[in-house]
């Protein structure tokens, strides 16, 4: 028991640990929280393949500003079936980075009406570098790296999602 002025408490060691604990991972989780991953409302999402297969995945849609700033920035962990569309009013060329991004992906661009028009696999974390579309296009999805591989998902591919109705 420790005393304090006139005061006296005492914390159990399995307090004192669990709080350590939070403590220490609070920094790097805050960034995680405030994601619109989190903080936005989850949508179904379904590609088509070229090979007529399907796969569907729940994404969140982010199309202010600051959310397409925050995108996918100091998240740790993306679950499988998860993803990110950054959906745009106009179709146009656009540029993605890596920047405080902890997590690979890979990126498809997709014009208006739903077609990949181009597939970005295994990007680099924490890459400044510019990935580009080389076509107007009007949105950029997000992915775990690797699932394009895995699923068939090549340009032609469809998107099935209300952005592109």
């Amino acid at each position: 028991m420790k005393r304090i002025s006139n005061l006296s408490f005492s914390l159990p060691p399995a307090t004192i640990v669990v709080l350590i604990a939070l403590l220490a991972i609070w920094p790097r989780s805050e960034g995680q929280i405030r994601s619109p991953l989190y903080l936005n409302e989850l949508e179904t999402l379904v590609v088509q393949t070229t090979e007529g297969l399907s796969a569907q995945f729940k994404v969140v849609t982010v199309t202010t500003d600051a959310d397409q700033a925050q995108g996918l920035m100091h998240i740790r962990h993306l679950p499988i079936d998860r993803g990110m569309i950054f959906s745009y009013s106009r179709s146009q060329i656009l540029s993605m980075w890596m920047k405080n991004t902890h997590v690979p992906l890979d990126m498809w661009f997709v014009d208006d009406r739903g077609q990949i028009q181009k597939v970005v696999t295994h990007t680099v974390p924490h890459s400044l570098d510019s990935i580009r579309s080389d076509t107007p296009v009007r949105a950029v999805i997000e992915v775990n790296a690797g699932l394009s591989s895995l699923l068939g998902v090549t340009k032609g591919a469809v998107i099935d999602h209300q952005v592109f109705q």
